[in-house]
Parts: C-alpha cells; sequence; structure tokens
C-alpha cells in the first residue's frame, strides 16, 4: 500500500504526479501490485485554493471522476482560481448544479478532510508530498515516510524493497 498526503495546489505535488506518480501508477497500481490511497492535506497558509480543490476532488469523487478531477487540477496548480474549478467541472461534464453546490459550501467534507490531515499529524507528516509505503495487515498499515517528489526510482527500490520481504 502507498498512501499520498498531497495539497492539490502544491507544485511539488504537481512535479511528483506529472512524473513520478504516472510511472508508478503504470507499473505498480495498473498492474495490482499496489494499492493507492490519496489524503489531503491543503496547506492554506501558502496555497489558498487547497481546500476548495480539495473538496472539488471528493465531490467529483462521487461523480466518479476523481482522478480525472485531480489530474486537472495538478497540472494548473500555478494558474488555480475560484473559476479554475468550474472550468475543470465543464471540461469533465459533471453535474454542474451539483458542483455550485457543493463549491458555495466551504463545510462540505470538512469532516473527511480534517480527518486526513489529522492521520498525517498522527504519522509526522506535515509536508507536501508525503508518502507512507509498506504493507497493510489487520487493518493496519506498517510503513515508512517517503517525503518529497523524489524520482520514480527511489520509490520503485523502497516498493521492491518492501515486496521482497513480503511472508
Amino acid at each position: 500500500t502507498m498512501i499520498e498526503y498531497t495539497d492539490l495546489q502544491c507544485p511539488f505535488c504537481r512535479q511528483f504526479h506529472i512524473t513520478a506518480y504516472e510511472q508508478i501508477k503504470k507499473e505498480w497500481i495498473d498492474t495490482g501490485k499496489l494499492r493507492y490511497i490519496v489524503r489531503d492535506l491543503p496547506i492554506e497558509s501558502i496555497h489558498p485554493q487547497a481546500m476548495p480543490a480539495a473538496r472539488g476532488g471528493r465531490w467529483a469523487g462521487e461523480q466518479g471522476k476523481v482522478w480525472d478531477l485531480r489530474h486537472s487540477v495538478l497540472e494548473n496548480t500555478a494558474r488555480l482560481t475560484n473559476e479554475s474549478f468550474t472550468t475543470f467541472a465543464q471540461d469533465l461534464k459533471l453535474n454542474m448544479a451539483s458542483f455550485s453546490k457543493c463549491y458555495a459550501d466551504a463545510g462540505k467534507f470538512q469532516a473527511e478532510i480534517a480527518r486526513d490531515m489529522a492521520e498525517a499529524a498522527s504519522v509526522g507528516i506535515s509536508a507536501t508530498p508525503s508518502f507512507v509505503l509498506g504493507r497493510t495487515s489487520a487493518g493496519a498499515m506498517e510503513g515508512v515516510r517517503m517525503i518529497g517528489a523524489q524520482p520514480y526510482g527511489a520509490f520503485d527500490a523502497k516498493l521492491k524493497e518492501i515486496q521482497a520481504k513480503a511472508p
């Protein structure tokens, strides 16, 4: 399992997404060797659009388009505005009435996002992107942290190391 803690306005999260993530997806996720989980860690003090992006991702997830919206947001982190999310939603042909209602409700998904943020803090993560890689069993995960937009090779090596230790 690999858990990513992300801020969708973070330029380093963008860097990870457009470089290492695509190869991790191809070599590990799509082949069924890795379960990939994303947790929101919006750092609003430096990224004012991070919380709306996190809410938007969860809303898009309700319509089966979370990965599409994440991709759109991460491709455009440097140019995010309130209007960007409307454009992304329209481009993805999402339900615009539902989008308007969700986007206007700052409390929507707040509990879920707060839970992700508390989880990050509980494992000593405060920067994005950060990752926990490891094995899951009995609802718990034992793993190692990796911090930053590292190259694919660093993730691949760590995943192979974890895989080699498998019982």
